[in-house]
């Protein structure tokens, strides 16, 4: 198999990312472009951990070998619930005095939310970039449902104009909804030195909060930079309380807005599937005013992503970034990378819904 994934964003973004984290840059970066391999199949877990167990240890006092990224379980047990900030704070230190976190692995029990047991789910989505009228309503209905930092957005539209197109001026544009893509072999979960990033049952990409370090990497490896590190120094967070579930049957940390020094992006709202009322929807779809936006099980040829599919040849849809990831949302219209693209301002803008601009290297 060729190994020829593209890096280049790591290159590009990593020293920027990682500039306000005190951890090994270096490491960071040449992890994350394995994970990328480790991904798409052409390089192994078990290569991926031996060539970098050694370092991840001195560096963050953990076990990378903890986790196996399958369905839960995934996440290592930890001894104390302090230790994602006394593990990040003995980086560069020789871990002196850093509180140990455990290999172990826990049960799955009846924390995957599946709608039938014993049946495979993928949540996944279906974005209509042609139906978009880009409103940006599902990005302010995100940012309300899951209370996230200010600057900190796990739904965003992308505006832009394509070389070989001809436009009406600025707010005439292309869009792209950029929620998390909530892939098979997430890169951000091979990378994650702790092992917090790992999949539910249903498919979805979460990070356990409680031992997720901040380290960032996970930003780094990810294809698409949908993570937000959350800092000591962010602006105030939205005014009002989280109103759903934040943990998981095994006490984890999974939803909700997050604390400050962790990493965050979408969740596909899941604390929504532990609610038998709003299970298997999200508010990104509930508020777009157009229908471009279908959730479902992309397993279930009857869902609701997979019906509107049907209405569309294969060459009408494209994944973002295929080559380096496997996602799960499908696009219907035009791959911007087929082109050279100029972001604008769009017809609706941040400023007009009264909300704060994105922090510029959180996505």
């Amino acid at each position: 198999m060729s190994d020829t994934i593209d890096t280049d964003d790591i290159d590009d973004k990593a020293d920027d990312i990682l500039g306000d984290v005190d951890v090994d840059n270096e490491l960071g970066k040449e992890m994350a472009k394995d994970a990328r391999r480790v991904s798409k199949g052409t390089l192994s877990r078990e290569e991926f951990e031996e060539r970098y167990a050694e370092d991840v240890a001195q560096e963050f006092n953990t076990d990378l070998t903890g986790g196996n990224g399958d369905p839960m379980p995934g996440t290592p047990s930890v001894m104390d619930s302090t230790s994602r900030r006394s593990v990040l704070k003995a980086a560069g230190a020789a871990a002196a005095g850093a509180a140990a976190v455990s290999a172990g692995v826990t049960s799955s029990s009846a924390a995957a939310q599946s709608e039938d047991d014993g049946e495979s789910v993928q949540r996944g989505m279906v974005l209509d970039t042609e139906t978009c009228i880009k409103c940006l309503s599902c990005v302010d209905a995100c940012k309300e449902e899951n209370h996230t930092p200010d600057g900190h957005f796990w739904m965003e539209v992308h505006r832009y104009q394509r070389d070989d197109e001809e436009y009406d001026g600025p707010t005439d544009c292309e869009s792209l909804q950029r929620p998390c893509q909530h892939c098979d072999d997430a890169p951000c979960i091979e990378v994650c030195p702790n092992n917090s990033r790992f999949k539910t049952e249903n498919g979805r990409t979460v990070c356990d909060y409680d031992t997720c370090l901040g380290c960032k990497y996970c930003e780094v490896a990810c294809p698409y930079h949908v993570n937000s590190f959350v800092g000591t120094d962010v602006p105030e967070y939205l005014d009002g309380p989280f109103d759903g579930q934040r943990r998981d049957d095994e006490d984890r940390w999974l939803a909700g807005t997050p604390p400050e020094g962790s990493c965050s992006k979408c969740t596909f709202c899941i604390h929504r599937e532990w609610d038998e009322e709003q299970r298997g929807t999200t508010a990104c779809e509930d508020i777009c005013p157009v229908n471009a936006i279908h959730f479902g099980d992309l397993n279930d040829p009857e869902s609701a992503p997979n019906q509107y599919l049907e209405d569309y040849d294969e060459s009408d849809t494209f994944k973002a970034r295929s080559d380096v990831s496997d996602p799960n949302v499908i696009y219907i219209g035009d791959d911007p990378t087929d082109a050279e693209v100029e972001p604008v301002p769009g017809p609706t803008t941040h400023e007009d819904l009264d909300l704060e601009e994105a922090e510029p290297t959180g996505h």
